[in-house]
């Protein structure tokens, strides 16, 4: 698909998606100097999101996309390879803190809603007859 169907696709700007293309987020096929995208780019997008719901810059998420596609296991790393990817590494496990934390206070407050709802459930129906009349 080219751009404008991608865009109409995704729910992002044409400015955005040469965007993401400009950071090396995303990678379309180039066809007769058009860019043609694919299911995967959608899949892409979509991680995009989520990861920016939960927190990660553009920055980060370029980060973690190219230590999940460009890790050889293998490699023997430099010193200053050894240092960029500690730091990398402490940045991603406070990302992680953090959206464990929000999950434990998502978790309360679906308590709390769970609650007020079995009192409002219980008000609606010991008050279901007012007078002779039956509300629905």
């Amino acid at each position: 698909m080219k751009i404008g169907e991608f865009a109409a696709c995704t729910g992002l700007s044409k400015d955005t998606i040469r965007y993401y293309e400009k950071i090396d987020l995303l990678h379309p096929k180039i066809i007769n100097k058009h860019r043609v995208y694919s299911e995967q780019d959608i899949e892409i997008i979509a991680t995009i999101r989520k990861l920016k719901l939960t927190g990660f810059s553009l920055q980060e998420i370029k980060l973690l996309f190219d230590l999940s596609q460009n890790t050889d296991r293998n490699k023997e790393l430099t010193k200053e390879e050894i240092q960029k990817l500690q730091k990398v590494k402490i940045v991603f496990e406070n990302k992680y803190k953090q959206i464990v934390e929000k999950e434990e206070q998502i978790k309360q407050i679906k308590q709390v809603l769970l609650s007020a709802d079995y009192k409002m459930k219980q008000l609606l129906e010991k008050n279901k007859v007012v007078g002779n009349l039956l509300l629905p």
